[in-house]
């Protein structure tokens, strides 16, 4: 049996226009001589051919999905527009629980989330309809608001007019106020920092921070006096956690509702509020009545709608049928992408297949500071992989490099390309490795970010993921002699590994194998 590895340089997308374009600005030997000589081609990774709204920027989460359903799958972001417009998510048990908390106690409901309209993580349209809806629920209820401002997935210096369009929804719900408001950094960690959760955590439930008039003040505060934790002028993600007018915080009998829907960055600050195991360094509780949009993780049990764990329903996905064929299979990333080769990678379920090994490559360093180390875990994970190769039969290989993605983050264009040059010599050496197996390799990226550094329209750093296709590459010793479809999607990657295998390919896998001459052989 021929091995086939899966190669995910995340946040490497294609583009022709040179403005701003890291990828075409580094030097990328192995890749350019891959193109040179291999079959390519490229997949759609934005918007409806990964199953988000027309228009709408792909994500890790999205395209990690998709690669490991082989079919499109419908996204949450659509999902809950969906719920919300029908009256559907206010019917489930945990939305009428919060509610009757709330009017019991005659308490506060805080809502939490990330302020913003790319949906990456969440949306400020599912936080407004919300707000509307408690406000039928229980007409004299105080509402209090705790904004989490962005500049990661939106412009850098973007969270004003986000800030103006809640203060308008404020205005005509009535009865509502800021808490806290404080920059992504610290609520959304995901790397187990825990010292940024619990200031997040104090923030919201203790009243801990700077204090500040209302929210536009403290933003402006901010952006005068203060740098990033990498010493560049403040973004909105780092804005600091900000204590608003004579809040006080979370009080005893108070209902809590998060609003993002993603998953990984939502874990931390919910354990905070539900995990008597939680890692961090709390000073104090609250006896509260805490809901999830989404099933955080496996054992959270309070949220609104399911998540994709065990497959959201789906069977028959690309580790499961690889483990239900007897083959061993490896998932290996840095931290800031473990969760995406694994869980989101089966669809969002967090127990691994039999024979399924996970590795994660402990991140070393804060992201804030990635710009000044480009190479992140790169070289540790290659590292670590080639030990693997050597020692281990395995069938199926997914291997992530987050580089091109959390350095593209950073906005920093010097920084990008070197990412970039980075992860072009870790894949050549891991591709020599498997070429002398006789392996398959497929190498490929989950949606686009360094290959747009600057937003063309406003000529303004650019920080969020694109609309960009991927490039997908077939590199093996018989792969020239292939040909791959003309332009694909992420989806497609899943039939064309089992194909590579000599698996069946499953009726539920509705996307297309890449290698043209081979879809009859499904």
């Amino acid at each position: 049996m021929r091995p086939v590895c899966l190669i995910i340089r995340d946040g490497w997308g294609y583009s022709e226009n040179k403005e701003g374009n890291a990828v075409i600005a580094a030097k990328t030997p192995n890749i350019d001589r891959y193109k040179d000589n291999y079959p390519w081609t490229l997949l759609e990774c934005a918007g409806e051919p990964v199953g988000l709204p027309d228009g709408y920027q792909g994500s890790s989460e999205v395209g990690h999905l998709n690669m490991g359903a082989g079919r499109i799958v419908i996204q949450e972001l659509k999902r809950i527009d969906d719920g919300l417009r029908t009256g559907e998510l206010f019917e489930v048990e945990y939305w009428k629980k919060l509610i009757a908390n709330w009017k019991e106690h005659k308490s506060r409901l805080h809502l939490f989330g990330l302020l913003q309209d790319e949906g990456v993580h969440a949306h400020q349209e599912h936080l407004f309809k919300i707000m509307r809806r408690a406000r039928q629920e229980y007409p004299g209820g105080p509402i209090i608001i705790h904004p989490f401002l962005d500049g990661r997935d939106t412009p850098p210096r973007s969270c004003m007019g986000y800030l103006a369009k809640l203060k308008i929804v404020m205005e005509e719900v009535g009865g509502c106020t800021i808490g806290t408001v404080m920059g992504r950094y610290y609520s959304m960690d995901r790397s187990r920092n825990w010292k940024l959760t619990d200031r997040a955590y104090h923030c919201i439930v203790d009243g801990e921070g700077r204090k500040s008039t209302d929210a536009e003040t403290a933003v402006k505060e901010s952006y005068y006096e203060d740098k990033t934790p990498d010493d560049v002028e403040m973004f909105d993600e780092y804005i600091p956690c900000y204590v608003i007018g004579d809040y006080d915080g979370v009080r005893d009998g108070d209902s809590i509702l998060h609003t993002n829907y993603r998953q990984d960055r939502a874990i931390q600050l919910s354990m905070a509020f539900v995990d008597p195991n939680y890692p961090g360094k709390l000073k104090t509780k609250r006896a509260v009545t805490y809901v999830g949009l989404t099933r955080y993780w496996d054992e959270f049990t309070d949220y609104m709608i399911g998540a994709m764990d065990k497959g959201g329903g789906m069977e028959n996905l690309l580790g499961e049928v690889i483990s239900n064929a007897g083959m061993r299979q490896l998932r290996i990333a840095e931290t800031q992408k473990f969760r995406h080769v694994t869980s989101f990678f089966n669809g969002k379920a967090t127990t691994p297949y039999r024979n399924e090994d996970q590795v994660e490559v402990p991140s070393r360093f804060d992201p804030a500071t990635f710009a000044s180390h480009p190479e992140m875990e790169a070289y540790h994970v290659t590292e670590e992989l080639l030990s693997r190769l050597r020692n281990n039969p395995y069938g199926f290989i997914v291997v992530n490099y987050a580089n091109g993605d959390m350095v593209g983050h950073t906005g920093d264009m010097n920084a990008a390309i070197k990412a970039i040059e980075i992860v072009d010599e870790c894949v050549g050496k891991i591709v020599d490795d498997l070429l002398e197996i006789d392996a398959h390799i497929l190498i490929t990226a989950d949606h686009g970010n360094s290959e747009e550094m600057i937003d063309h329209q406003t000529s303004m750093i650019k920080t969020s993921h694109t609309l960009n296709p991927v490039e997908v590459i077939y590199v093996a010793d018989d792969s020239p002699e292939k040909q791959l479809i003309d332009r694909g999607k992420l989806s497609d990657i899943a039939p064309t590994v089992l194909y590579l295998l000599g698996l069946d390919i499953p009726v539920e896998m509705t996307a297309q194998n890449l290698i043209i001459g081979d879809n009859d052989d499904r």
